[in-house]
C-alpha cells in the first residue's frame, strides 16, 4: 500500500515554524518518516480523536527519528513518576485509506506541546480544532 503525506495546513506549518530550529527539524524528520511507517505513533485512547482513530508521536530534543529499528532502549515510566515526565511534544495525525486500500493518506493535525501549563492550549485541542475544520470542508464520511 503506497502511503502519501498531505500538503501541512497553514495552521500546522506556523505550528512548526514557532519550534526552535532543532525540534522543528526533527518534527519534519517524523512527519517524512510516517510515509515509511504510518502506525509509528501510538493510538490515542480518549475523544473525538480517539473515535477517529488519530495517532500521536511523542518526541523532544533527543529523539532520533532515524532509529528504524529501536536499536536505542526506551526509558520506560516508573508508576511514582509524573505523567507528563518525558517527550513533551506531539505530532498528532490522521489516517484514511482508499476504499481499494491501495493508498493511504496521513493528514498532520497538529504539532505542540501535549500537556502545557495551566490555561494553555494542548496539541490535542488544536488537532480535534483542525479535524472538525477538515470534516466540514471535505464532508468526508465518519471513519468505520
Amino acid at each position: 500500500m503506497r502511503t502519501l503525506i498531505a500538503p501541512l495546513s497553514d495552521d500546522v506549518g506556523q505550528q512548526l515554524a514557532a519550534l526552535d530550529p532543532c525540534r522543528r527539524e526533527l518534527a519534519r524528520r517524523y512527519i517524512r518518516r510516517l510515509a515509511l511507517d504510518p502506525y509509528l505513533g501510538y493510538p490515542l485512547g480518549h475523544g473525538r480523536l480517539a473515535t477517529e482513530r488519530c495517532r500521536a508521536l511523542r518526541f523532544d530534543r533527543d529523539s532520533d527519528p532515524n532509529d528504524l529499528f529501536g536499536s536505542r532502549p526506551t526509558a520506560r515510566r516508573r508508576g511514582n513518576q509524573d505523567l507528563t515526565a518525558g517527550p513533551r511534544w506531539r505530532i498528532v495525525y490522521w489516517m484514511r485509506e482508499t476504499s481499494d486500500r491501495q493508498a493511504r493518506l496521513i493528514v498532520v493535525l497538529a504539532v505542540g506541546i501535549a500537556h502545557p501549563k495551566p490555561g494553555g492550549q494542548s496539541v490535542f485541542q488544536d488537532a480535534e480544532r483542525h479535524l472538525t475544520a477538515i470534516r466540514k470542508e471535505r464532508r468526508w464520511a465518519p471513519s468505520r
